[in-house]
């Protein structure tokens, strides 16, 4: 009787093991599926592993095979590229991703030409496609393209293009939100762009819109220095300088991680600027 039961166990036993490794060692899928599976391990991949290290580059690349119709995927791996200065790569996943879903990732790359890279003439391109295909204009990494062609062709000398980008951006932004929501630093760069055309007295009333918003900001007290030199007005120009330099020790300046901003100001150039003064 016993042996019998035994046996009927061990049956049952290898039936169940049996359909259980027909689920385990699946090996079609169907297409919904393996851009689900694809989905899940690129997910898991950026969770469970530094970005760009092998064990997820792997991850990501077996998720491509899945299903090469995801273009985060592909933006994904182009980021990894992006921050190890790979630009090659980078530009070869980007444009995978930016080909699939352009009214996500053209922006973006944008973004990318434009701060890592300073690529101006590129980064104008992948705004102006963003704000084609979304029929507007649009914001990538949580700017405004307008915003950021401003900066473009600030970069490119066309002060006067890069005028009526910034103007654009903030007073869309105030007549809809508030002046108070406008970006900071797009203040700044008007004031940087005024002074480029020679409207000083502007320039400054754009460093000090600036600067009520974000009173301890080091570069306004250092560009209206600057400002101050040119008009002969030297005590003046020395307090801005004071100020700049306090502020700026305490890390209250324009900067961005991985890159240095267009126009960056340095400890330096505040002394340098006192030195010349005291020269005249």
């Amino acid at each position: 009787m016993k042996s019998q039961i035994y046996f009927l166990s061990l049956m049952g036993l290898c039936l169940f093991t049996s359909c259980t490794q027909q689920e385990w060692y699946k090996k079609e899928f169907s297409e919904e599926t393996m851009k689900t599976y694809a989905s899940q391990l690129r997910s898991g991949a950026f969770y469970s592993n530094y970005q760009g290290t092998v064990a997820e580059q792997m991850h990501q690349k077996e998720a491509l095979s899945m299903d090469s119709t995801n273009a985060a995927l592909w933006r994904e791996l182009g980021t990894a590229r992006v921050k190890r200065g790979i630009l090659d790569e980078m530009e070869y996943y980007y444009a995978e991703a930016v080909k699939r879903h352009p009214e996500k990732w053209a922006g973006f790359r944008g973004y990318l030409y434009l701060y890592f890279y300073r690529n101006f003439p590129k980064a104008i391109a992948d705004f102006n496609l963003g704000d084609e295909v979304n029929g507007q204009v649009d914001y990538s990494q949580g700017q405004s393209h307008d915003y950021m062609r401003g900066i473009c062709y600030y970069g490119l000398k066309d002060y006067q293009a890069a005028n009526e980008a910034l103007s654009k951006y903030i007073d869309k932004v105030t007549q809809e939100e508030g002046e108070e929501w406008v970006d900071v630093y797009a203040i700044l760069y008007k004031g940087l762009t005024l002074m480029k055309l020679d409207r000083i007295n502007d320039a400054i009333t754009e460093f000090d819109r600036a600067l009520k918003y974000y009173p301890n900001l080091s570069d306004c007290f250092y560009h209206k220095a600057r400002i101050y030199v040119i008009r002969g007005q030297f005590d003046l120009a020395l307090m801005q300088l004071d100020l700049a330099e306090k502020h700026f020790k305490k890390g209250y300046f324009h900067q961005r991680p991985y890159v240095e901003v267009l126009e960056q100001i340095y400890l330096q150039d505040i002394q340098d600027l006192r030195s010349q003064i005291s020269t005249i």
